[in-house]
């Protein structure tokens, strides 16, 4: 099938815009008699097209000045069969922080490699109409005295919960659902999985539910249906009861033992929410997470500060350096996977995850479909950021630098700043010559949201550019409403 086909779909009132004529609903009235066959025909069609493309779609949305032209959202993930629910969740009324924490669940099921329940991440949010930033921290921070190889505090429930009460309008079991559809019935493993299978898939313990469902007897193939109906029921705990089930009672009771943590530590974590670390430039900011971690924001912040004077060809580059990006490692370090989107509302919300390591410690919770995460005590695995202008409330850059897993350390950082160096720094670059001027010398993978306001008109022309590198997939939502 051509993979890259465009075409256009009506859904509520919405036109999507995406890389496949797989597009199709089940009209409300049959949904209740569907069965499991129709169920998985019909996740097949709405993200199997998805599936295995990398798309980078230009578009400018009218903004502030104008308020009677189409309206576009952009959702990207490091992970084809994520984007194609995120940009579903925009479709239907959701903002940013129902994207991304939609996002996040879907590839515990389609990039366990680098994303779980048991792992964790950090977010930067800006909402638009308070013209505020905040972080939301949930970091799986090492547990006990075992340092950055040992298990990691599980921090991805409670974190993805915070993120979309602080910045969706949707039902947390809306948000939950598609994650568990996508597990119980998968319509094939992406390229982006099976990259990371190929490379670090003997990481798995040999008699983990992982490894038997992803590889059975070899390292499988691209479009290979590997369905997980332990993590599918682990997810539909997590819809169901809420995301306090995860933290106390007898999913919980399994998660502590299968991690041999302590069930009152558990229940006591909580996600760290606060501030932004800002750089101020013109009438806009770029905000970075204000966690603990060296290589992460406050390491951020003083490299571009160092740079910024600098001439343009040079800045990344001596940014990488100042980070302590030294290129590839010897061993599997941590890994990252990232979501960013900007909502019709020009919310934005980026977004780095991780499992420690590639698949974390490589051993599973029995009876869960959960991989038990690592540890981590650096932001290398991942830095997103946000640049908004918060004089009218709208977000121009929203980006996410990701670790590959072999890349060293402050990969995630040195190649977020790559792309953001210029985009705040520089006015005529567009996204894919940002991203094609990218030094191949600097580490680890980058994808980005990145927006000119014109100063004839006052629209907002916006383009993505995902990494080649990885199995990105960037998608655009048109809105034919009118803005206030």
């Amino acid at each position: 099938m051509d993979m890259m086909a465009t075409t256009e779909t009506s859904l509520l009132g919405l036109r999507t815009v995406t890389t496949s004529g797989f597009e199709q609903r089940t009209p409300a009235r049959n949904r209740r008699n569907s069965g499991p066959r129709h169920t998985r025909l019909r996740i097949w069609r709405r993200l199997g097209a998805v599936a295995i493309a990398a798309s980078l779609l230009t578009g400018c949305v009218n903004t502030k000045f104008k308020t009677d032209a189409t309206v576009q959202s952009f959702v990207v993930a490091d992970e084809p069969y994520a984007a194609g629910i995120g940009r579903d969740i925009i479709a239907q009324g959701g903002k940013a922080g129902d994207a991304v924490a939609a996002m996040a669940l879907a590839m515990t099921a389609s990039l366990p490699s680098r994303v779980g329940l048991t792992g964790g991440g950090v977010c930067v949010l800006f909402d638009a109409a308070s013209k505020k930033a905040r972080t939301i921290d949930f970091l799986p921070r090492p547990v006990g005295a075992g340092g950055a190889g040992s298990v990691g505090m599980p921090a991805m429930a409670r974190g993805l919960y915070a993120v979309q009460a602080s910045a969706g309008v949707m039902r947390w079991e809306q948000v939950v659902a598609p994650a568990e559809q996508l597990a119980q019935f998968s319509p094939g493993l992406s390229r982006a999985l099976v990259q990371d299978l190929s490379a670090f898939g003997g990481r798995l313990a040999p008699d983990s539910d992982a490894r038997r469902r992803l590889m059975g007897a070899g390292t499988p193939a691209v479009g290979t249906v590997a369905g997980q109906p332990e993590l599918a029921a682990t997810l539909s705990v997590l819809r169901r009861q809420g995301v306090g089930a995860f933290y106390a009672g007898p999913l919980a009771a399994t998660v502590a033992q299968g991690i041999g943590l302590d069930a009152a530590q558990l229940r006591a974590y909580q996600p760290r929410v606060g501030a932004t670390l800002t750089v101020p430039f013109d009438i806009s900011d770029l905000h970075v997470p204000d966690t603990t971690e060296p290589e992460s924001g406050a390491a951020l912040i003083q490299a571009w500060k160092a740079v910024a004077a600098l001439p343009p060809a040079e800045r990344a580059t001596r940014a990488a350096q100042l980070l302590g990006a030294t290129g590839a490692g010897a061993t599997a370090t941590a890994a990252g996977a990232g979501v960013m989107v900007i909502d019709p509302d020009e919310n934005g919300a980026a977004c780095a995850f991780t499992q420690g390591a590639p698949f974390g410690t490589g051993r599973g919770i029995p009876g869960t479909g959960m991989l038990v995460a690592q540890g981590v005590d650096r932001g290398g695995f991942g830095a997103p950021a946000l640049i908004a202008n918060s004089i009218i409330g709208r977000t121009l850059f929203a980006g996410v630098g990701t670790a590959g897993g072999s890349d060293g350390p402050a990969a995630g950082p040195a190649a977020l700043l790559s792309v953001a160096l210029p985009s705040g720094l520089e006015d005529k670059s567009t996204a894919p010559q940002i991203q094609a001027a990218r030094p191949q010398s600097i580490p680890g993978r980058v994808s980005f949201i990145g927006c000119r306001v014109s100063t004839e008109d006052g629209i907002r022309y916006c383009q993505t550019a995902t990494d080649p590198r990885a199995g990105s997939l960037a998608l655009t939502v048109e809105s034919e409403r009118k803005r206030d």
